[in-house]
Formats: structure tokens, C-alpha cells, sequence
């Protein structure tokens, strides 16, 4: 049997299902799950869940495990939901198999520790700036205001925050304005900020157990985020794109250090030079994988059936 653990919409997880031909129970991040018994003796050991969609599923007999988002969920209050969270994690990860990507606590992977090491690797970055003071704010808007000026993204990968008034989306990056200095209070929730970079082409790069699959991705306009353009595909060109190998060997040692042996890195190539963006330990893979045919699909459900 195989669990796959996934966000709730990833038309990837969907494919790679297709291609299996093993029994498998999938957990979704809003899957109510119920823990019937978890049973341990020096002789034999039992976990049995059931959800929505299977009954007396006995996670005993797994053989290998896919985290790709989601979360184990009750149902009940937040207590519940965390004794749910310890308890199963405190058993599959503790089991001896092949496992796809990393169950991921907020403490062990974020942008800036994964940045860092990034740079402690020989990869370049923007020069970045984590702020709540729009003092220094100013400044750094004032260092690049001559060239191509400064951008804003999440910190954490929750993309929205809800207040009494609003509800903010954090997912897209955007360019910081005159308009929007202006309006910044005095002090704000600590932020993100970095130099914008004009590429030649943006890398997306998903990393499977050891072996890569990049994408150069063309915007032919003056976009930001050229994920606002997936939808329509104008003035985006998406091809393969195979990475030196002196690149691929700094990014490896990145996603090791933080035990991941799944996800995907977001770089930029200017002026003959590599700048390391991001890691995501669950990023979208579809539109890379469905515009270059690479077929990733068919290699993790191989990977998961064979157990190694």
C-alpha cells in the first residue's frame, strides 16, 4: 500500500495515481481522518485509520510514503487535531521505507534558512532586506531606486492573512511603488523585501530523489510574478532546460542539507550569472512537467511502487 499525503487541488498527484497500478489511501489537507486503534507489543504493532472514502485502512502494511502537502486532520477541536498530528507523524516517520519528500515543520525549512545555505553553497542571491521599519524600508528602496527598484514576498507559505477588515492575499510577489511607500505606516508586520532582478529567463526546477528537471521560463512583458500568466499563457514561453552540472551540484547539496529529496527551486539567470530564489518542498509541478513532457508522473509512481 501507499499513502500519499497532498494538498487538496494538485492535478500532478492526480496523474501520478493514474499511472499506479498499487493500492494506495490518500490524506488531503481538509480529509477529516479518524484514528480507529493504534495497537503496540513486543510482538506485533497495529495502526488502523479510516476517512471519508476508506474503512479499516491498516497503514501497517504501507511500503512507501509521498508527503506532497497535507496534514492529518480529525475533524475536532485543536487539541484533537494535534494529538492526531504527533501520533501519526510519530509513527510514519518512524518507519524504515522509501519515502518522497519530507513531512515539513515550519522550524526546519523557510525561506531564509534555505537562502543562507544557498549562498553558504556558492550560489548567488538578491541582496535581500527583512523589515518592519519603513526607516529602513526607505533606504533600501533609496539603494536601488536608479535601477530596477525592489520587490515584497511571503515569508511563510501560507498565502493569506485575515484580519478584522481584510482579507490579504500574500501569494504573488510585487514591485514596491512610490504609492505604496507612501502609505506604509511607520512600523508594520515584519516583511520581506528584495532587490528586483531583470532575468534573461526564470529556472523553475523540480528535484526528484536525486535527479533534476528544469524549466526556462520566458515572460515576454515587464511581469513580476509570472505565475499571474499561467492561466492564459500570453507573453510565456516555457522550454527544457538543462542546468551545468557546477550549479546542479550547489543546488543538491541545498536541498540535503535540509533533508528533502522532493520539491522544487526557483532561480533566475542575468547576466551570465545563477541567483537561487526560493525552495518549495510541495511546489506545483504540473504546468513545468505538462509543458516540457517530461512525464514526471510516470517516474514517481515507479518510485513508489518499488519502495527504494
Amino acid at each position: 500500500m501507499i499513502l500519499i499525503y497532498s494538498k487538496d487541488v494538485d492535478d500532478f498527484v492526480n496523474n501520478v495515481i493514474d499511472c499506479l497500478d498499487s493500492d494506495f489511501i490518500r490524506i488531503g489537507e481538509s480529509d477529516s481522518v479518524t484514528i480507529e486503534a493504534m495497537s503496540f507489543s513486543n510482538e506485533s504493532s497495529s495502526y488502523v485509520l479510516k476517512t471519508e472514502y476508506r474503512e479499516n485502512t491498516e497503514l501497517e502494511k504501507i511500503k512507501s510514503i509521498w508527503f506532497n502537502g497535507g496534514c492529518i486532520n480529525s475533524g475536532g477541536n485543536e487539541y484533537e487535531n494535534k494529538c492526531y498530528e504527533v501520533l501519526n507523524d510519530a509513527f510514519v516517520l518512524q518507519k524504515s521505507i522509501k519515502k518522497i519528500g519530507k513531512r515539513i515543520a515550519d522550524f526546519e525549512t523557510n525561506r531564509l534558512d534555505m537562502m543562507l545555505e544557498a549562498k553558504a553553497q556558492g550560489l548567488k542571491i538578491p541582496h535581500t532586506l527583512i523589515t518592519g521599519s519603513k526607516e529602513k524600508l526607505k533606504m533600501f528602496y533609496n539603494t536601488f531606486e536608479g535601477k530596477n527598484g525592489i520587490i515584497s514576498k511571503r515569508i511563510l507559505d501560507s498565502p493569506y492573512y485575515e484580519d478584522n477588515d481584510f482579507l490579504y492575499n500574500f501569494n504573488v510577489t510585487f514591485q514596491i511603488t512610490p504609492e505604496i511607500l507612501h502609505q506604509t505606516p511607520s512600523e508594520f508586520a515584519i516583511s520581506f523585501f528584495q532587490e528586483r532582478i531583470i532575468a534573461d529567463f526564470e529556472i523553475r526546477v523540480i528535484y526528484i530523489d536525486g535527479s533534476f528537471y528544469a524549466t526556462a521560463i520566458h515572460v515576454f512583458d515587464h511581469t513580476i510574478d509570472y505565475r499571474t500568466k499561467l492561466s492564459s499563457m500570453q507573453n510565456l514561453r516555457m522550454i527544457p532546460f538543462q542546468l551545468p552540472g557546477k550549479i546542479e551540484e550547489k543546488l543538491e547539496k541545498v536541498f540535503e542539507k535540509f533533508n528533502l529529496n522532493y520539491g522544487s527551486a526557483d532561480l533566475m539567470y542575468c547576466n551570465d550569472d545563477y541567483y537561487f530564489l526560493e525552495i518549495n518542498p510541495t511546489g506545483q509541478v504540473s504546468f513545468i512537467n505538462n509543458a516540457c513532457n517530461y512525464y514526471l508522473e510516470n517516474k514517481v509512481a515507479k518510485i513508489l511502487e518499488d519502495g527504494k
